[in-house]
Parts: C-alpha cells; structure tokens; sequence
C-alpha cells in the first residue's frame, strides 16, 4: 500500500524565473493594432465645386422663383387690361349669378327636405274597405284554425293519452269469468 504522501502527486515549484515570466505574460495585454477600413468612402469637394453647388441650390432657386412671379404678374396684367364689359354686360352677369345661386339654393333645400321628410311618408298603398275586411276576417281564421290545432294537440297529449285503453274479451273469457263469478271463485268476503 501506498502512503499518504506518495499517493498524491507531487506539486510542482516554479523557480522564481519562471514565476516572474508568467506575471508579466499574464499582466500585460497584447493586443494586435487593427486598421479599420472607413465605412463611407470619404469624397473631397473643392471649394470651387461647393460654390457651384450652392449657387444652383440658392441662387438659382430664387431667379426661377422670382420670373415665376414675373410671369404670373404680367399675364394678370394683359387679362385685366384686354378685357373690359360694359355695365349692361356687367348687370346681365350679376343678375346671372343670381338667379344661378338662388336656383342652386332651392334646389339644395328641396334635396334635404325630401330626405329629412321622406321616411314619415308612407311608403305601402292604402287597402280599401273590403280589401281590410277580407285580411282581417282571413288573418282571424287562420288565427283560430291555429289555436285550436294547438288545443287538440295538447289534449291528445295529456288527456288521452293518460287513458287506458278497454280490454277487448272474447266470448270464451267472458263465459269463464261468468261461471268463476256463479261458482263464487273469484269474489271475496
């Protein structure tokens, strides 16, 4: 058998050399200097090209907007001037738009009285006299064909149906009950 200290294995002793050597491996970080590739590649505009930019953006902007205007001022300009009325073409206008406004008006107020009255209308025909006498008297026959259909069916249900039947006996039974019945058999005192 082995003893207690020859069972275990040995620990190792690191000389003071090898101690120092495995601080300074594990104290410093070594860590490889990566380059990293830029994600947008990076473009350069002189200033001469922003100038240019700019102008076209701003500038040129404002000179469309601006003959724009001035197109828009002088077309204004010729209608007004080219086109003059006369005041009895002027009253005719007016009288024109008018009568055009209040027939709009008239007929916009017809189109919702007709929808805002037209569900209190009746919308069947009214029956005549001995049209509504001949629908009541059929509605009443039906009515009470129907409730006494109902009437029989119930009382077939719970009346006759609680019922026994008759025994129906034949000549014979009947014979031998009478002579039970002369001999005294079947009665009892």
């Amino acid at each position: 058998m082995y003893t207690t200290e020859e069972q275990c294995v040995p620990a190792k002793r690191m000389t003071d050399e090898e101690l120092q050597r495995s601080a300074d491996r594990l104290s410093t970080i070594y860590r490889p200097e990566v380059e990293l590739k830029p994600l947008v590649p990076r473009l350069t505009i002189t200033q001469e090209a922003l100038k240019r930019h700019i102008r076209h953006l701003y500038d040129d902007s404002l000179e469309r907007q601006q003959r724009a205007r001035e197109d828009v001022a002088r077309q204004v300009d010729t209608t007004i001037k080219s086109s003059t009325i006369s005041p009895s073409e002027e009253t005719a206008l007016v009288r024109h738009l008018y009568d055009e406004s209040l027939a709009l008006q008239k007929e916009n107020f017809d189109r919702l009285y007709a929808r805002e009255t037209s569900h209190y209308e009746r919308s069947t025909r009214r029956l005549k006299a001995k049209e509504q006498q001949a629908t009541t008297d059929r509605l009443y026959r039906e009515g009470m064909q129907r409730e006494r259909k109902k009437h029989i069916a119930l009382y077939e249900k719970y009346v006759t149906g609680r019922h026994q039947p008759t025994v129906q006996r034949t000549k014979a039974e009947l014979e031998a009950s009478a002579d039970k019945m002369t001999r005294g058999e079947g009665v009892t005192s």
